[in-house]
């Protein structure tokens, strides 16, 4: 109950922030709408291809934006207005669903994923970038807590809703609501504070601007380390995402419903995640220290031997225990990160550093999916998570002995540009 107290207690303290409250709002209701919309996604092109094959290929479609958009991401997304380019990525990904609800067409689906996640490259490095000007400094870490403990409430509901809409009304439905809070969540945007003007690098070369946020991270020990954990991280678990569906039909016999019910214990896990991390201390999870590296590590280490044990069961019950786990996990590490590459990247490059740490993840899961499909396809679903868990293990615990270096606060100097070829 103190927790819980706690949490509510963190929640008034933080919506105080008015843009900050907008930014929350807008950005849980357009989940509530993905969440639905992934379930429609999902009921559409299993309908209309072997489950695999047709999961695999949503899969890739909303993850390649992130190698072939990040370029483009990281020459605007510091230059322009940021609240301008989220407000775009709201109303072009309104606009999209609403053509897919009109013109027919399973192939259609593919299209669509791929330009809706392109835009999501956009906004999300924006928001990312923006949010810590509506903060103090030191809540950060809270702040993303309370985000992913509100999107775990999202996870909770969103499938079942999503399966409501679609058994009732139909897939098309679906994503008409999905569109429905995109153009809310745009109302919103177009109302937050306007932030300190972002930079404006004229002099540069559009290669230059683009390798800034790499200048930043290789100057920064502390970022240096973390996203190098993240892509090791990245490549040990993107392939479980799509396989998940898998699974559920081998090993529990189950379809769409009980795939339902996994995701909503991942929800509810988070939801647990959130209250700890708003009753923690503000330094527990703070990686310019030792000791609150290690505790990330550790979590990636606990990951990896929960997705070992889940590999092997075969009851619906311990496995939405299981994923309840996995919630949590991924609340702790989001909001621990997030908040680490926002406070190590200084304000002029923060969006491009984040739209790098955005578009690691699409190649680096694909990745994974290319390399791990043909080992799920002739050996079950269950061997993969063995072997991806196993790996998690490993990096997590190289990741602990390397995190025993100190580590120089990448702020603590300028960022230097010497040594670097405009040309």
């Amino acid at each position: 109950m103190q927790a819980i107290r706690e949490f509510f207690q963190q929640l008034r303290h933080l919506s105080a922030h008015r843009s900050f409250r907008l930014l929350l709002i807008g950005g849980t209701i357009s989940a509530l709408g993905d969440r639905v919309a992934y379930i429609a996604f999902l009921a559409a092109v299993t309908s209309a291809s072997p489950d695999t094959l047709g999961i695999f290929g949503i899969s890739i479609a909303e993850m390649l934006p992130a190698i072939v958009a990040a370029p483009l991401v990281s020459l605007v997304v510091d230059r322009f207005d940021r609240r301008r380019l989220m407000l775009i990525a709201d109303l072009a990904r309104g606009v999209l669903f609403v053509v897919v609800v009109i013109v027919p067409g399973i192939w259609l689906l593919f299209v669509i994923a791929f330009l809706t996640s392109s835009f999501a490259v956009l906004f999300d490095p924006a928001r990312q970038a923006l949010e810590p000007h509506y903060l103090p400094p030191d809540e950060l870490t809270q702040a993303n807590g309370m985000r992913q403990s509100l999107m775990s409430v999202v996870l909770v509901l969103g499938p079942a809703l999503g399966g409501f809409i679609v058994g009732a009304f139909g897939f098309r439905t679906a994503l008409l609501f999905d569109a429905i809070t995109f153009f809310i969540s745009a109302i919103l945007v177009a109302q937050l504070d306007a932030p300190a003007a972002a930079i404006e690098e004229r002099n540069g070369s559009m290669w230059h601007e683009v390798m800034g946020g790499v200048r930043t991270v290789r100057q920064s020990p502390i970022l240096k380390h973390l996203f190098g954990m993240f892509a090791a991280f990245m490549i040990t678990i993107g392939i479980q995402f799509p396989l998940i569906f898998v699974f559920v039909k081998q090993n529990l016999g189950g379809g769409p419903r009980e795939a339902g019910w996994l995701f909503s214990a991942v929800g509810v896990g988070g939801i647990v995640g959130g209250l700890i991390l708003a009753s923690m201390k503000k330094n527990y999870f703070d990686t310019h220290t030792v000791a609150g590296r290690q505790r990330v590590a550790l979590m990636v280490i606990l990951d990896g031997v929960v997705v070992a044990i889940f590999a092997g069961l075969h009851i619906i019950g311990p496995v939405m225990l299981v994923f309840a786990v996995f919630g949590f996990i991924g609340t702790v590490l989001t909001a621990a990160l997030t908040a680490a590459v926002a406070s190590q990247s200084p304000e002029e490059y923060r969006g491009r550093v984040f739209a790098l740490y955005s578009a690691m993840t699409g190649p680096l899961m694909v990745l994974s999916i290319v390399i791990g499909t043909p080992f799920a396809l002739k050996y079950g679903a269950s061997s993969v998570f063995y072997v991806s868990g196993a790996l998690e293990i490993v990096v997590g615990a190289v990741t602990w002995q390397l995190s025993k270096r100190p580590l120089k606060d990448g702020l603590a100097e300028p960022l230097v540009e010497a040594g670097y070829s405009e040309t």
